[in-house]
């Protein structure tokens, strides 16, 4: 499912896209997260792990600019490949909140954008970064919210 989970019809974009001026973001992945906030406004939910690309922490620049980012912050443990209970939760209380949370991953974060996609409301915007290519902006509608559920659901996630 890797593969078929890195294959998107989406537009992947350098910068944030115009017209990001949406009800409710949330960024998943360290630069695409300071990007939006550079670029857009401070994310409603943003989720991070401190690293880029699996292995290489944030600069000390990149750390104190995230440092910044949520008013609440979270920390939840969560292996590569998965998504624990732990972090749906987290995810969960987060967009129910109404406050700009910040979930810090101890462990992997790349997957918690099936979460988010499957939990957010319809209306809200999840951005995505692809190491050396960008971010991507998904739309959660019913569409996107059937693919995500249907991953989920392959990797028994209930």
């Amino acid at each position: 499912m890797a593969q078929e989970l890195k294959d998107t019809t989406n537009r992947i974009y350098q910068n944030a896209p115009a017209g990001l001026n949406v009800e409710y973001i949330i960024t998943v992945g360290d630069i695409c997260t300071i990007k939006i906030n550079e670029q857009v406004r401070m994310p409603d939910l943003s989720i991070i792990d401190f690293k880029t690309k699996r292995d290489s922490p944030l600069s000390a620049e990149q750390r104190s600019i995230m440092d910044q980012i949520g008013e609440k912050i979270v920390n939840v443990n969560n292996n590569a490949g998965t998504i624990s209970d732990e972090l749906w939760n987290a995810i969960k209380v987060a967009i129910s909140d109404n406050v700009k949370t910040r979930i810090v991953v101890e462990g992997e974060e790349d997957l918690a954008t099936l979460a988010a996609i499957s939990l957010a409301d319809l209306g809200a915007k999840v951005i995505y970064g692809m190491p050396d290519k960008g971010m991507v902006v998904v739309d959660v509608n019913q569409q996107t919210k059937e693919r995500a559920n249907n991953f989920l659901e392959k990797m028994l996630v209930r």
